[in-house]
């Protein structure tokens, strides 16, 4: 069960900041946090192939169309990417005082490759097949290509191994995966109870069917003709919780890992997940921080759940080889890739996905644009077209234009299940019991806020100081309860010294369990943000 936060808030009362002197190291430029988003210049990488599938070389920018919210805008930046390096150089800037393209003429682009295990989903066996093969093609990177590997099994996102080249320390990043524990097996357990139940549902109504249909006809059973057709994970609140905790994972991996520049890649190691839906928040949010995502089904061909039983006294119809857990985990699969603009990795075609991956990302069209957003939240479809007929273009399908409060909480969200750069934990969080009931207590927090790291601004005569506090917990389990964001905003009389400190009061509710509380601060002019934490035992 989470460990739910009750804040007591309401508007920021004049008492609530207070400032004094703390020695501080120095202020952090606001590059070193890793959920900041670059809003000035958007990447779509986009895969041009013919009526044969295969890939289109030569094009100009000319020979594209890109489209924002249905309509043209101008290709500010674009490059054709062969083997890493650009092989025309891209156009120079408008006007001087235009952005540099984002893509180098010449110099050699990396691939930043983030390999997301997801152990809950996955069966052991299975995943360290997979997992093998990952190994043995180690040496498919480049020298000027990284690599991170992080798992996944329910509570923080273990960090395995961080952004390197060295092969020698991915192969033990990934020896080390598969040692780790997995609950494939569980959800597998659970699919079987659901098959039953639908058995069982299914004989009964055959059994009362009142107009002598066969046993696949529900002619006569008013009522209960959607009951076999609902979607694979309904009613299985159990699962529908470990899938929303894996996209939340694999979303704070993504902001909490800092990759280098270059192309931006998320292979995500699964056995599958009962719902397509889910993978539409993950890659939205794949989509926004830049990165293709190419999800590697370890399961195989899924023969685990077995249509037609010996057991059964009828034979049911189905067209497929395949079971409906594995169509709609497949399905979720292909959704997730297409509209960041990836590959689904499927069945078997697994042993050899670093090989594809690198294949895919080794040629394809850099394209750049400067959008007029506002950071509301609203999601933008992207569209790359070929002037060329016959011609088809793979790319992603849309940006989720984020808010900075939005930001903030991925970040947030980032620290809490990865864990933060040590250079950036500059929060000093007190914790202060007051008064305790059966199942709860209060607790008075103080949260010291550098004011170095922070964006001052002056506006007439006076300094204003905005920031976003993001705040959530984590129990000895692993659950972790909703980020809550609250906006501060302090007005000065003069700019802040360097060693000036705000600290802000609150009041909050809490279990009665053992849990980590954290806290970060973002700065929503610089994109900084600092964090702290700090362990509360009742």
């Amino acid at each position: 069960m989470s460990a739910r936060i009750s804040w007591w808030l309401g508007t920021l009362a004049l008492g609530a900041l207070a400032l004094c002197a703390q020695e501080l190291p120095p202020a952090l430029p606001s590059s070193t946090f890793g959920g900041s988003v670059d809003v000035r210049v958007v990447n779509v990488e986009a895969v041009v192939t013919d009526a044969k599938g295969e890939r289109v070389r030569g094009l100009s920018a000319n020979d594209l169309v890109l489209e924002v919210d249905g309509q043209a805008v101008p290709i500010e930046y674009f490059s054709e990417m062969d083997g890493g390096r650009a092989a025309s150089p891209p156009p120079a800037p408008a006007t001087a005082e235009a952005a540099p393209p984002p893509a180098p003429s010449q110099a050699l682009v990396g691939r930043s490759l983030l390999v997301f295990i997801d152990d809950l989903f996955s069966i052991g066996k299975q995943r360290d097949r997979m997992l093998d093969a990952l190994e043995r093609d180690l040496k498919l990177l480049q020298p000027e290509d990284r690599m991170a590997i992080v798992a996944f099994f329910g509570g923080r996102v273990d960090v395995l191994s961080g952004w390197t080249g060295d092969r020698a320390a991915l192969a033990a990043a990934l020896q080390a995966a598969r040692k780790r524990p997995s609950r494939g097996n569980k959800a597998m357990a659970e699919r079987r109870e659901k098959i039953e139940d639908d058995i069982f549902v299914r004989e009964a109504l055959a059994a009362s069917d009142p107009d002598g249909g066969d046993n696949n006809s529900f002619a006569g059973a008013r009522g209960f003709d959607g009951v076999l057709s609902a979607p694979v994970g309904q009613g299985m609140p159990a699962l529908e919780s470990r899938v929303n905790k894996v996209s939340q994972a694999a979303i704070a991996a993504m902001n909490a890992l800092t990759p280098p520049t270059g192309r931006r890649a998320l292979l995500i190691y699964s056995g599958g997940w009962p719902s397509a839906g889910f993978s539409v928040p993950l890659a939205l949010a794949a989509s926004r921080l830049g990165y293709t995502v190419y999800p590697v089904d370890v399961q195989g061909i899924d023969t685990t759940m077995v249509v037609n039983d010996a057991s059964l006294n009828y034979s049911v119809a189905d067209g497929y080889i395949s079971s409906p857990w594995q169509r709609e985990s497949q399905y979720g699969m292909e959704l997730l890739a297409r509209i960041t603009g990836g590959k689904a990795i499927l069945n078997t075609a697994g042993r050899d996905a670093l090989g594809r991956v690198m294949e895919d990302t080794g040629s394809y069209y850099w394209l750049g644009f400067t959008p007029k957003w506002k950071g509301d939240d609203r999601y933008h479809t992207v569209r790359v077209k070929a002037r060329r007929k016959g011609l088809t273009v793979r790319s992603k399908r849309g940006v989720f234009d984020f808010s900075h409060a939005t930001q903030a909480a991925m970040a947030a969200q980032g620290i809490l299940l990865v864990g933060g750069d040590a250079q950036t934990k500059r929060l000093v969080i007190e914790v202060e019991p007051q008064s305790r009931q059966a199942k709860t207590f209060e607790a008075a927090v103080t949260v010291a806020i550098p004011l170095a790291d922070l964006t001052p601004v002056e506006q007439g005569g006076k300094w204003q100081v905005e920031a976003t506090l993001s705040t959530a917990s984590m129990d000895k389990t692993g659950s972790f309860s909703d980020l809550t964001e609250v906006p501060i905003h302090l007005t000065l009389p003069e700019k802040p010294a360097p060693d000036a400190v705000a600290r802000y009061h609150v009041k909050m509710k809490l279990r009665r369990i053992q849990q980590r509380l954290m806290v970060t601060v973002r700065d929503p002019l610089g994109g900084a943000a600092v964090w702290g934490e700090t362990e509360i035992a009742p």
